[in-house]
């Protein structure tokens, strides 16, 4: 992220490397401190429900991500780690997502609607495993699943209440997964995220101009999974969770930057701070392959974004902002499909479609996260020859419109947002394993 007049602390400890290195090699560890160069720079997520991104493979968005029973390559790492045991030998997988959303304010008083700009966003994904033996299975990934990136006209209506918030993540996941029997595998894996904060806010009118708060931070969580091959490469059941990961963003830096030089003696630029939980995430996924060609897969995810009801922004001398999302925990259902064509060795067509709860009440909605219930659908093509597999994916956003109707974080009216993601993923496996 690129902030102006906000100091964000990056660097990434070189310690996580050589975990890196010494679990998967020192090309995999090249490739991945290369990506982590590169998210710094392009990862900017848009918005989705809450601010969860879900969809974190070319293959799984193409089948609307209900994959945690049946993904079979490394991304595994991410849908379900527990899987990893059963792939074999080793394989890597690496792409991106593409994510371009916009969003619209209808206020409720009749006054013309406002547009955020267009955010164009690409979040890098890498993916890797390694089998030990038939009964343990080493995996690393490093992705972007939460973030939000919304920028408003820097004089628009709610300009007291945001005019541009930024959420940026990167998590480092590492991973076991052991058999523990011919049809159960089970796993476990430890959560590595650095986070930059990015929020601007208008200051109130007598005064003019707005503030700016940027800052970096570590933080930590686990995750578990749990794959049940009931009748294996038939009927499949998944159970993964991932804990929540509290952000302490104290270090920060304020950068005020009143329009009535009267007040930058009371407002000079000072330190900052928030702190941000993200939510715990359980998924239960169900595969059924009615014939050896068509595969289909039903996937709930309960996100808890409960932890996100509140964000306390402190300066040192300038009064504190509380942001009150009042946010709930949210359901998503996923349902999709994948056929092994015939006429064509090797290509799978995909589709599949998600009915998304959204987190954030009418009373809380505000502008710096403008949710909404959303129906998606998802189509997808995936290749595979030798070692070597291509998958695309394209899913279609359709945010239903959200009012918001407190007048607190925002002003009351009715948000609409759409937007779309692109994934591309590239995939090389072998048979050997470490």
């Amino acid at each position: 992220m690129t902030t102006t007049g906000a100091k964000v602390r990056r660097g990434w400890p070189s310690g996580l490397v050589v975990v890196v290195e010494a679990a998967i090699g020192p090309v995999i560890a090249s490739v991945l401190a290369s990506l982590l160069a590169l998210a710094t720079v392009l990862e900017r997520p848009a918005a989705a429900s809450g601010f969860l991104i879900y969809d974190l493979s070319g293959e799984a968005l193409g089948r609307a991500s209900a994959v945690s029973a049946s993904v079979a390559d490394a991304t595994a790492v991410w849908f379900n780690p527990a899987r990893l045991v059963f792939l074999g030998g080793s394989s890597v997988s690496m792409g991106g997502v593409f994510v371009t959303a916009r969003s619209q304010l209808r206020p409720a008083d009749g006054t013309p609607p406002t547009n955020s700009r267009r955010s164009d966003n690409l979040l890098p994904t890498f993916y890797a495993h390694a089998a030990l033996g038939d009964r343990v299975a080493l995996g690393m990934g490093g992705y972007t699943a939460f973030g939000i990136g919304i920028d408003w006209p820097p004089n628009w209506v709610g300009r007291e209440n945001a005019i541009g918030a930024s959420l940026e993540t990167f998590a480092l996941n590492p991973t076991v997964s052991v058999k523990l029997h011919p049809r159960v595998g089970l796993a476990a894996g430890f959560d590595a995220v650095r986070a930059a904060v990015d929020f601007r806010t208008g200051l109130p009118t007598l005064v003019g101009g707005d503030v700016r708060l940027g800052g970096g931070t570590w933080g930590y969580g686990w995750n578990a999974a749990l794959q049940i091959n009931a009748i294996p490469e038939r009927l499949h059941v998944a159970l993964t969770y991932r804990s929540r990961v509290r952000l302490d963003f104290t270090g920060g830096h304020a950068d005020f930057q009143p329009e009535h030089i009267e007040f930058a003696r009371e407002l000079p630029d000072q330190g900052g701070s928030a702190q941000i939980t993200l939510p715990d995430i359980l998924t239960v996924g169900l595969m059924g392959r009615p014939r050896p060609d068509l595969t289909l897969g039903l996937d709930v995810n309960w996100v808890r974004w409960t932890s996100y009801s509140m964000v306390d922004i402190t300066f040192d001398t300038a009064p504190s902002k509380v942001l009150r999302p009042d946010a709930e925990d949210s359901l998503t259902l996923r349902a999709g499909v994948d056929w092994a064509t015939h006429f064509c060795e090797g290509l799978h067509l995909r589709t599949g479609v998600i009915y998304d709860q959204g987190a954030v009440p009418a009373s809380g909605l505000g502008p710096g996260l403008p949710d909404g219930n959303r129906i998606d659908i998802a189509a997808g093509v995936g290749y595979a020859r030798g070692p070597f597999k291509i998958d695309l994916g394209y899913l279609l956003v359709l945010f239903l419109d959200a009012n918001a109707t407190g007048g607190i974080e925002g002003p009351v009216g009715t948000y609409s947002t759409t937007a779309n993601l692109v994934g591309l993923t590239l995939s090389a496996a072998t048979s050997l394993g470490l």
